[in-house]
Protein backbone atom coordinates (compact mmCIF):
# COMPACT_ATOMS: atom_id res chain seq x y z
CA UNK A 1 0.00 0.00 0.00
CA UNK A 2 1.19 3.49 -0.82
CA UNK A 3 1.89 5.46 2.34
CA UNK A 4 4.64 7.55 3.92
CA UNK A 5 5.85 7.73 7.51
CA UNK A 6 4.88 10.51 9.90
CA UNK A 7 6.70 11.35 13.10
CA UNK A 8 5.59 12.78 16.41
CA UNK A 9 7.64 15.51 18.07
CA UNK A 10 8.97 12.93 20.53
CA UNK A 11 10.09 10.65 17.70
CA UNK A 12 11.75 13.56 15.92
CA UNK A 13 13.74 14.38 19.05
CA UNK A 14 14.73 10.72 19.41
CA UNK A 15 16.02 10.64 15.82
CA UNK A 16 18.02 13.77 16.57
CA UNK A 17 19.46 12.14 19.69
CA UNK A 18 20.36 8.95 17.82
CA UNK A 19 22.11 10.94 15.09
CA UNK A 20 24.21 12.77 17.67
CA UNK A 21 24.91 10.11 20.31
CA UNK A 22 25.09 6.94 18.22
CA UNK A 23 26.14 8.13 14.78
CA UNK A 24 28.44 10.91 15.92
CA UNK A 25 26.84 13.70 13.92
CA UNK A 26 27.45 17.00 15.71
CA UNK A 27 24.30 19.00 16.49
CA UNK A 28 25.74 22.07 14.78
CA UNK A 29 26.15 20.00 11.61
CA UNK A 30 22.47 19.00 11.66
CA UNK A 31 21.52 22.64 12.11
CA UNK A 32 23.80 23.60 9.24
CA UNK A 33 22.41 20.82 7.00
CA UNK A 34 18.89 22.20 7.55
CA UNK A 35 19.88 25.79 6.88
CA UNK A 36 21.87 25.15 3.72
CA UNK A 37 19.12 22.93 2.30
CA UNK A 38 16.53 25.66 2.89
CA UNK A 39 18.92 28.26 1.49
CA UNK A 40 19.47 26.30 -1.71
CA UNK A 41 15.76 25.53 -2.17
CA UNK A 42 14.58 29.09 -1.56
CA UNK A 43 17.63 30.95 -2.90
CA UNK A 44 15.86 32.43 -5.92
CA UNK A 45 13.05 33.76 -3.71
CA UNK A 46 15.53 35.51 -1.43
CA UNK A 47 17.54 36.84 -4.38
CA UNK A 48 14.43 38.22 -6.06
CA UNK A 49 13.35 39.96 -2.84
CA UNK A 50 16.88 41.24 -2.27
CA UNK A 51 16.88 40.89 1.52
CA UNK A 52 15.52 38.91 4.46
CA UNK A 53 14.12 39.60 7.91
CA UNK A 54 14.45 36.68 10.32
CA UNK A 55 12.62 36.22 13.63
CA UNK A 56 14.56 33.79 15.82
CA UNK A 57 13.51 32.21 19.10
CA UNK A 58 15.88 31.08 21.82
CA UNK A 59 15.55 27.35 21.05
CA UNK A 60 16.99 25.23 18.27
CA UNK A 61 14.37 26.51 15.83
CA UNK A 62 15.95 29.91 16.33
CA UNK A 63 19.34 28.28 15.76
CA UNK A 64 18.12 27.10 12.35
CA UNK A 65 17.20 30.72 11.65
CA UNK A 66 20.64 32.01 12.68
CA UNK A 67 22.28 29.38 10.45
CA UNK A 68 20.11 30.39 7.50
CA UNK A 69 20.98 34.05 8.10
CA UNK A 70 24.67 33.08 7.94
CA UNK A 71 24.35 31.44 4.51
CA UNK A 72 22.22 34.28 3.17
CA UNK A 73 24.65 36.92 4.41
CA UNK A 74 27.66 34.98 3.14
CA UNK A 75 26.08 35.03 -0.33
CA UNK A 76 25.54 38.78 -0.21
CA UNK A 77 21.84 38.83 0.67
CA UNK A 78 21.31 41.45 3.41
CA UNK A 79 19.73 40.04 6.58
CA UNK A 80 18.20 41.56 9.67
CA UNK A 81 17.76 39.16 12.57
CA UNK A 82 15.44 39.92 15.48
CA UNK A 83 16.23 37.40 18.18
CA UNK A 84 14.92 36.38 21.56
CA UNK A 85 17.38 36.31 24.42
CA UNK A 86 17.52 33.20 26.55
CA UNK A 87 19.59 30.20 27.53
CA UNK A 88 20.88 29.39 24.04
CA UNK A 89 22.24 25.96 23.21
CA UNK A 90 25.87 25.67 22.17
CA UNK A 91 25.00 25.19 18.49
CA UNK A 92 22.47 28.06 18.49
CA UNK A 93 25.09 30.37 20.03
CA UNK A 94 27.59 29.19 17.41
CA UNK A 95 25.37 30.19 14.49
CA UNK A 96 24.33 33.43 16.17
CA UNK A 97 27.98 34.50 16.26
CA UNK A 98 28.59 33.12 12.77
CA UNK A 99 25.76 35.05 11.13
CA UNK A 100 26.85 38.22 12.90
CA UNK A 101 30.35 37.73 11.53
CA UNK A 102 28.93 37.13 8.05
CA UNK A 103 27.32 40.54 7.98
CA UNK A 104 23.81 39.97 9.34
CA UNK A 105 22.49 42.76 11.55
CA UNK A 106 21.17 41.56 14.92
CA UNK A 107 18.48 43.27 17.01
CA UNK A 108 16.62 42.31 20.20
CA UNK A 109 13.22 40.90 19.33
CA UNK A 110 11.58 43.53 21.55
CA UNK A 111 12.35 46.05 18.80
CA UNK A 112 10.37 44.22 16.12
CA UNK A 113 7.19 45.87 14.87
CA UNK A 114 5.13 45.35 11.75
CA UNK A 115 6.35 48.75 10.58
CA UNK A 116 9.93 47.40 10.77
CA UNK A 117 9.45 45.50 7.49
CA UNK A 118 10.94 47.38 4.54
CA UNK A 119 8.32 46.10 2.04
CA UNK A 120 10.87 43.95 0.20
CA UNK A 121 12.24 41.42 2.68
CA UNK A 122 11.27 37.77 2.87
CA UNK A 123 10.15 37.26 6.47
CA UNK A 124 11.49 34.04 8.03
CA UNK A 125 9.61 32.61 10.99
CA UNK A 126 12.04 30.68 13.22
CA UNK A 127 10.49 31.43 16.60
CA UNK A 128 9.11 28.10 17.84
CA UNK A 129 9.30 24.44 16.83
CA UNK A 130 6.77 21.60 16.78
CA UNK A 131 7.31 20.93 20.48
CA UNK A 132 5.27 24.01 21.39
CA UNK A 133 2.32 23.61 23.76
CA UNK A 134 -0.07 26.50 24.49
CA UNK A 135 -0.17 29.13 25.71
CA UNK A 136 2.25 31.49 24.01
CA UNK A 137 4.46 33.56 26.27
CA UNK A 138 3.54 37.22 26.44
CA UNK A 139 6.67 38.16 24.49
CA UNK A 140 6.08 35.70 21.63
CA UNK A 141 2.35 36.48 21.57
CA UNK A 142 3.22 40.10 20.85
CA UNK A 143 5.51 39.09 17.97
CA UNK A 144 2.81 36.82 16.55
CA UNK A 145 0.36 39.71 16.69
CA UNK A 146 2.86 41.92 14.84
CA UNK A 147 3.25 39.29 12.10
CA UNK A 148 -0.53 39.03 11.83
CA UNK A 149 -0.74 42.80 11.53
CA UNK A 150 2.01 42.80 8.92
CA UNK A 151 0.17 40.23 6.81
CA UNK A 152 -3.16 42.02 7.10
CA UNK A 153 -1.59 45.33 6.06
CA UNK A 154 0.39 43.97 3.12
CA UNK A 155 -0.73 40.39 2.51
CA UNK A 156 -0.18 40.57 -1.23
CA UNK A 157 3.45 41.67 -0.82
CA UNK A 158 4.83 40.21 2.40
CA UNK A 159 6.04 36.61 2.00
CA UNK A 160 6.41 34.63 5.23
CA UNK A 161 8.49 31.43 5.22
CA UNK A 162 8.11 29.28 8.35
CA UNK A 163 10.95 26.96 9.33
CA UNK A 164 9.78 23.47 10.36
CA UNK A 165 6.31 24.64 11.47
CA UNK A 166 4.22 27.77 11.85
CA UNK A 167 5.33 29.19 15.19
CA UNK A 168 2.69 28.87 17.89
CA UNK A 169 0.52 26.41 15.96
CA UNK A 170 -1.09 23.60 17.93
CA UNK A 171 -3.52 21.04 16.40
CA UNK A 172 -7.11 21.95 17.17
CA UNK A 173 -6.39 25.68 17.37
CA UNK A 174 -6.42 28.32 14.61
CA UNK A 175 -3.13 29.14 12.94
CA UNK A 176 -1.52 32.08 14.77
CA UNK A 177 -0.80 34.00 11.56
CA UNK A 178 -0.86 33.43 7.79
CA UNK A 179 2.31 31.76 6.53
CA UNK A 180 2.96 31.51 2.79
CA UNK A 181 5.40 28.60 2.85
CA UNK A 182 6.66 25.87 5.15
CA UNK A 183 10.17 24.40 5.09
CA UNK A 184 9.85 21.14 7.03
CA UNK A 185 13.11 19.82 8.48
CA UNK A 186 14.39 16.31 9.18
CA UNK A 187 11.19 14.26 9.15
CA UNK A 188 7.58 14.72 8.00
CA UNK A 189 5.80 15.79 11.18
CA UNK A 190 2.37 14.75 12.38
CA UNK A 191 1.66 18.22 13.77
CA UNK A 192 2.09 19.86 10.37
CA UNK A 193 -0.55 17.57 8.87
CA UNK A 194 -3.17 19.70 10.61
CA UNK A 195 -2.05 23.04 9.23
CA UNK A 196 -4.73 24.57 7.04
CA UNK A 197 -4.11 26.72 3.95
CA UNK A 198 -3.79 23.99 1.28
CA UNK A 199 -2.34 26.59 -1.11
CA UNK A 200 0.71 27.02 1.15
CA UNK A 201 3.91 25.91 -0.57
CA UNK A 202 5.70 23.17 1.33
CA UNK A 203 9.26 21.92 0.95
CA UNK A 204 10.97 19.07 2.78
CA UNK A 205 14.60 19.15 3.90
CA UNK A 206 16.26 15.86 4.96
CA UNK A 207 19.28 16.26 7.23
CA UNK A 208 20.54 12.69 7.42
CA UNK A 209 18.13 11.12 9.90
CA UNK A 210 17.73 7.39 9.25
CA UNK A 211 13.96 7.74 9.28
CA UNK A 212 13.43 4.71 7.01
CA UNK A 213 14.90 2.51 9.74
CA UNK A 214 12.97 4.13 12.59
CA UNK A 215 9.76 2.34 13.64
CA UNK A 216 6.81 4.71 13.67
CA UNK A 217 3.12 3.88 13.91
CA UNK A 218 1.91 6.97 12.05
CA UNK A 219 1.57 6.96 8.27
CA UNK A 220 0.06 9.31 5.74
CA UNK A 221 -1.91 7.71 2.91
CA UNK A 222 -0.77 8.57 -0.61
CA UNK A 223 -3.66 9.62 -2.79
CA UNK A 224 -4.37 7.35 -5.75
CA UNK A 225 -4.27 9.03 -9.16
CA UNK A 226 -7.20 8.82 -11.57
CA UNK A 227 -5.14 6.40 -13.63
CA UNK A 228 -4.71 4.10 -10.64
CA UNK A 229 -8.39 4.39 -9.73
CA UNK A 230 -9.43 3.43 -13.23
CA UNK A 231 -7.16 0.42 -13.16
CA UNK A 232 -8.47 -0.70 -9.75
CA UNK A 233 -12.12 -0.37 -10.80
CA UNK A 234 -11.99 -1.82 -14.31
CA UNK A 235 -13.93 -4.96 -15.19
CA UNK A 236 -12.40 -7.86 -17.04
CA UNK A 237 -13.91 -8.84 -20.37
CA UNK A 238 -14.93 -12.25 -19.04
CA UNK A 239 -16.17 -10.97 -15.66
CA UNK A 240 -19.59 -11.67 -14.19
CA UNK A 241 -21.71 -9.85 -11.61
CA UNK A 242 -20.28 -11.69 -8.60
CA UNK A 243 -16.66 -11.25 -9.67
CA UNK A 244 -17.29 -7.51 -10.00
CA UNK A 245 -18.23 -7.31 -6.33
CA UNK A 246 -21.14 -8.54 -4.22
CA UNK A 247 -22.47 -6.81 -1.11
CA UNK A 248 -25.27 -6.81 1.43
CA UNK A 249 -26.43 -3.38 2.66
CA UNK A 250 -28.58 -3.09 5.78
CA UNK A 251 -30.31 0.17 6.66
CA UNK A 252 -32.95 2.61 5.49
CA UNK A 253 -35.24 2.79 8.50
CA UNK A 254 -38.49 4.72 8.20
CA UNK A 255 -37.81 8.15 6.68
CA UNK A 256 -34.17 7.40 5.83
CA UNK A 257 -34.39 5.62 2.49
CA UNK A 258 -32.05 8.15 0.88
CA UNK A 259 -29.08 7.04 2.99
CA UNK A 260 -29.17 3.37 2.04
CA UNK A 261 -29.90 4.23 -1.59
CA UNK A 262 -26.87 6.55 -1.71
CA UNK A 263 -24.60 3.79 -0.40
CA UNK A 264 -25.90 1.15 -2.81
CA UNK A 265 -25.91 3.40 -5.88
CA UNK A 266 -22.34 4.51 -5.08
CA UNK A 267 -21.30 0.86 -4.85
CA UNK A 268 -22.62 0.29 -8.37
CA UNK A 269 -21.31 3.60 -9.79
CA UNK A 270 -17.82 2.48 -8.73
CA UNK A 271 -18.28 -0.85 -10.52
CA UNK A 272 -19.98 -3.20 -8.05
CA UNK A 273 -21.73 -6.13 -9.70
CA UNK A 274 -24.57 -7.25 -7.43
CA UNK A 275 -26.07 -6.16 -4.14
CA UNK A 276 -28.93 -6.84 -1.78
CA UNK A 277 -30.60 -4.19 0.36
CA UNK A 278 -32.12 -5.33 3.66
CA UNK A 279 -34.44 -2.74 5.16
CA UNK A 280 -36.86 -2.71 8.10
CA UNK A 281 -39.14 -0.21 6.33
CA UNK A 282 -41.81 -1.14 3.79
CA UNK A 283 -41.76 2.47 2.61
CA UNK A 284 -38.02 2.26 1.92
CA UNK A 285 -38.57 -1.01 0.07
CA UNK A 286 -41.05 0.67 -2.27
CA UNK A 287 -38.82 3.71 -2.76
CA UNK A 288 -35.86 1.50 -3.71
CA UNK A 289 -37.89 -0.33 -6.33
CA UNK A 290 -39.28 2.95 -7.64
CA UNK A 291 -35.77 4.39 -7.92
CA UNK A 292 -34.36 1.40 -9.81
CA UNK A 293 -36.34 -1.78 -10.36
CA UNK A 294 -33.13 -3.72 -11.07
CA UNK A 295 -32.04 -3.41 -7.44
CA UNK A 296 -32.61 -6.33 -5.08
CA UNK A 297 -34.33 -5.37 -1.84
CA UNK A 298 -35.81 -7.43 0.97
CA UNK A 299 -37.41 -6.56 4.29
CA UNK A 300 -36.00 -7.71 7.62
CA UNK A 301 -36.60 -7.32 11.34
CA UNK A 302 -34.04 -6.85 14.10
CA UNK A 303 -34.72 -10.42 15.21
CA UNK A 304 -33.41 -11.81 11.92
CA UNK A 305 -29.76 -12.64 11.33
CA UNK A 306 -28.71 -10.59 8.27
CA UNK A 307 -25.53 -12.63 7.89
CA UNK A 308 -27.42 -15.82 7.03
CA UNK A 309 -29.24 -16.74 3.83
CA UNK A 310 -28.56 -17.68 0.26
CA UNK A 311 -27.27 -14.33 -1.01
CA UNK A 312 -25.53 -13.50 2.28
CA UNK A 313 -23.44 -16.63 1.82
CA UNK A 314 -22.17 -15.27 -1.51
CA UNK A 315 -21.56 -11.69 -0.40
CA UNK A 316 -17.98 -10.42 -0.19
CA UNK A 317 -18.84 -7.57 2.18
CA UNK A 318 -21.59 -6.46 4.57
CA UNK A 319 -22.38 -2.79 5.18
CA UNK A 320 -24.61 -2.00 8.17
CA UNK A 321 -25.85 1.36 9.32
CA UNK A 322 -26.69 3.89 6.56
CA UNK A 323 -30.08 5.31 7.52
CA UNK A 324 -30.52 2.71 10.26
CA UNK A 325 -32.15 3.60 13.58
CA UNK A 326 -30.73 2.17 16.80
CA UNK A 327 -33.91 0.22 17.53
CA UNK A 328 -33.84 -1.42 14.09
CA UNK A 329 -30.21 -2.53 14.34
CA UNK A 330 -29.63 -6.27 14.86
CA UNK A 331 -26.85 -7.40 17.19
CA UNK A 332 -26.26 -10.91 15.92
CA UNK A 333 -22.64 -12.15 16.03
CA UNK A 334 -20.59 -10.66 13.21
CA UNK A 335 -18.94 -12.83 10.54
CA UNK A 336 -15.34 -13.69 11.36
CA UNK A 337 -13.87 -13.62 7.85
CA UNK A 338 -16.04 -11.47 5.57
CA UNK A 339 -15.39 -7.69 5.84
CA UNK A 340 -18.10 -5.81 7.72
CA UNK A 341 -18.56 -2.02 7.62
CA UNK A 342 -20.35 -0.59 10.67
CA UNK A 343 -21.59 2.94 10.02
CA UNK A 344 -24.04 5.42 11.54
CA UNK A 345 -26.87 3.49 13.26
CA UNK A 346 -24.81 0.29 13.61
CA UNK A 347 -21.84 1.87 15.42
CA UNK A 348 -23.15 2.08 18.98
CA UNK A 349 -25.06 -1.24 19.05
CA UNK A 350 -22.00 -3.17 17.88
CA UNK A 351 -19.36 -1.21 19.81
CA UNK A 352 -19.83 -3.48 22.83
CA UNK A 353 -19.90 -6.79 20.96
CA UNK A 354 -17.18 -9.23 20.00
CA UNK A 355 -15.19 -7.84 17.09
CA UNK A 356 -12.39 -8.94 14.79
CA UNK A 357 -9.82 -7.61 12.29
CA UNK A 358 -12.39 -7.87 9.48
CA UNK A 359 -14.56 -5.21 11.15
CA UNK A 360 -14.40 -1.53 10.11
CA UNK A 361 -16.13 1.13 12.20
CA UNK A 362 -16.63 4.47 10.40
CA UNK A 363 -17.64 7.07 13.03
CA UNK A 364 -17.37 10.82 12.73
CA UNK A 365 -16.20 12.69 15.83
CA UNK A 366 -19.71 13.05 17.26
CA UNK A 367 -20.40 9.33 16.93
CA UNK A 368 -16.99 8.47 18.34
CA UNK A 369 -17.68 10.67 21.36
CA UNK A 370 -20.73 8.50 22.11
CA UNK A 371 -18.66 5.31 21.80
CA UNK A 372 -16.05 6.47 24.33
CA UNK A 373 -18.52 8.34 26.53
CA UNK A 374 -16.98 11.80 26.40
CA UNK A 375 -16.78 14.75 24.05
CA UNK A 376 -13.99 14.62 21.47
CA UNK A 377 -13.35 17.96 19.77
CA UNK A 378 -10.38 17.21 17.51
CA UNK A 379 -9.37 14.21 15.41
CA UNK A 380 -5.87 14.04 16.94
CA UNK A 381 -7.45 13.77 20.37
CA UNK A 382 -9.80 11.07 19.08
CA UNK A 383 -7.01 9.24 17.28
CA UNK A 384 -5.17 8.48 20.49
CA UNK A 385 -8.24 6.80 21.95
CA UNK A 386 -9.22 5.15 18.68
CA UNK A 387 -5.73 3.65 18.25
CA UNK A 388 -5.90 2.10 21.71
CA UNK A 389 -9.51 0.98 21.21
CA UNK A 390 -8.73 -0.67 17.86
CA UNK A 391 -5.83 -2.58 19.42
CA UNK A 392 -7.83 -3.69 22.44
CA UNK A 393 -10.93 -4.63 20.42
CA UNK A 394 -8.93 -6.14 17.53
CA UNK A 395 -10.74 -4.15 14.83
CA UNK A 396 -10.34 -1.17 12.48
CA UNK A 397 -11.66 2.34 13.18
CA UNK A 398 -11.89 5.00 10.47
CA UNK A 399 -12.35 8.26 12.37
CA UNK A 400 -13.83 10.80 9.96
CA UNK A 401 -13.09 14.51 10.12
CA UNK A 402 -11.50 17.17 7.89
CA UNK A 403 -8.34 15.10 8.40
CA UNK A 404 -9.41 11.44 8.75
CA UNK A 405 -7.45 8.59 10.32
CA UNK A 406 -7.67 4.80 10.11
CA UNK A 407 -6.56 2.95 13.26
CA UNK A 408 -5.71 -0.75 12.89
CA UNK A 409 -5.58 -3.75 15.25
CA UNK A 410 -1.77 -3.70 14.87
CA UNK A 411 -1.59 -0.20 16.33
CA UNK A 412 -0.90 1.68 13.08
CA UNK A 413 -2.62 5.00 12.29
CA UNK A 414 -3.08 5.98 8.64
CA UNK A 415 -3.89 9.66 8.16
CA UNK A 416 -5.74 11.15 5.18
CA UNK A 417 -4.76 14.85 4.93
CA UNK A 418 -6.60 15.92 1.75
CA UNK A 419 -9.25 18.36 2.92
CA UNK A 420 -12.12 19.51 0.70
CA UNK A 421 -14.90 21.78 1.91
CA UNK A 422 -17.21 20.36 -0.78
CA UNK A 423 -17.43 17.16 1.25
CA UNK A 424 -18.87 19.03 4.25
CA UNK A 425 -22.47 18.26 3.34
CA UNK A 426 -25.04 15.74 4.54
CA UNK A 427 -24.98 12.33 2.91
CA UNK A 428 -21.28 12.09 2.09
CA UNK A 429 -20.77 9.45 4.76
CA UNK A 430 -23.26 7.23 2.93
CA UNK A 431 -21.27 7.64 -0.29
CA UNK A 432 -18.09 6.61 1.51
CA UNK A 433 -19.77 3.42 2.76
CA UNK A 434 -20.62 2.51 -0.84
CA UNK A 435 -17.05 3.12 -1.99
CA UNK A 436 -15.60 1.11 0.89
CA UNK A 437 -18.01 -1.73 0.18
CA UNK A 438 -16.95 -1.77 -3.47
CA UNK A 439 -13.20 -1.93 -2.88
CA UNK A 440 -13.56 -4.47 -0.06
CA UNK A 441 -15.77 -6.63 -2.28
CA UNK A 442 -12.98 -6.57 -4.88
CA UNK A 443 -10.61 -8.20 -2.40
CA UNK A 444 -8.59 -5.23 -1.12
CA UNK A 445 -7.63 -5.27 2.55
CA UNK A 446 -9.13 -2.60 4.80
CA UNK A 447 -6.25 -0.06 4.74
CA UNK A 448 -6.01 -0.21 0.94
CA UNK A 449 -9.79 -0.04 0.54
CA UNK A 450 -9.79 3.09 2.71
CA UNK A 451 -7.00 4.69 0.65
CA UNK A 452 -8.72 3.96 -2.66
CA UNK A 453 -12.15 5.01 -1.38
CA UNK A 454 -10.94 8.33 -0.02
CA UNK A 455 -9.02 8.95 -3.25
CA UNK A 456 -12.12 8.30 -5.38
CA UNK A 457 -14.16 10.44 -3.00
CA UNK A 458 -11.71 13.35 -3.32
CA UNK A 459 -11.54 13.06 -7.11
CA UNK A 460 -15.34 13.01 -7.47
CA UNK A 461 -15.61 16.10 -5.26
CA UNK A 462 -12.97 17.96 -7.28
CA UNK A 463 -14.97 17.71 -10.51
CA UNK A 464 -18.10 18.96 -8.72
CA UNK A 465 -18.74 22.67 -9.17
CA UNK A 466 -19.88 25.03 -6.45
CA UNK A 467 -21.31 23.46 -3.31
CA UNK A 468 -22.52 20.07 -4.53
CA UNK A 469 -24.97 17.76 -2.80
CA UNK A 470 -23.86 14.22 -2.02
CA UNK A 471 -25.98 13.08 -4.97
CA UNK A 472 -24.05 15.29 -7.39
CA UNK A 473 -20.74 14.03 -6.04
CA UNK A 474 -21.92 10.44 -6.52
CA UNK A 475 -22.88 11.07 -10.13
CA UNK A 476 -19.43 12.48 -10.80
CA UNK A 477 -17.79 9.14 -10.00
CA UNK A 478 -18.31 8.17 -13.63
CA UNK A 479 -16.54 11.36 -14.74
CA UNK A 480 -13.51 10.32 -12.70
CA UNK A 481 -13.49 6.74 -13.93
CA UNK A 482 -14.57 7.10 -17.54
CA UNK A 483 -13.89 10.65 -18.76
CA UNK A 484 -10.84 12.89 -19.09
Amino acid sequence: MKCESLFTDEESRELDRLSVSERGTASRLLMGFAAISIFQTWKSKFEKAGSALLLCGSGNNGGDGFALAHFLSAEGIPCRVYYKNGNLSEETSFYKELCSGSGAKLFPIEEFRAETWNRKEVVVDALLGTGFHPPLSEEIARIVEEIRKLKSDASSECFVLSMDTVSGFYPGSPEPFPSDALAEIGVPKLTNLFLGAPAREKTFHPIGFLRKEFPTKQKVLVRASKKELRKRTERKKDSHKYSNGSAVFLGGSEGMAGAILSSVLTFHEAGGGISLIRTPSSVTLQKVLKKDSSLMVKSFSARENPFLGGFAGKAKVFALGPGLSLEDCPTHPLPEKIPVILDAGAILPYSGTRLGPNILFTPHLGEWSKVVGRACSHVLEGQKEAAQWARERNCHVLLKSDVSVLCTPEGDSYFWPHRDERLAVMGTGDLLVGMLAFFLSRGHDIPEAVRLSLSLFASAAEVSEGHPTAGRIRKNIRKVLFHG
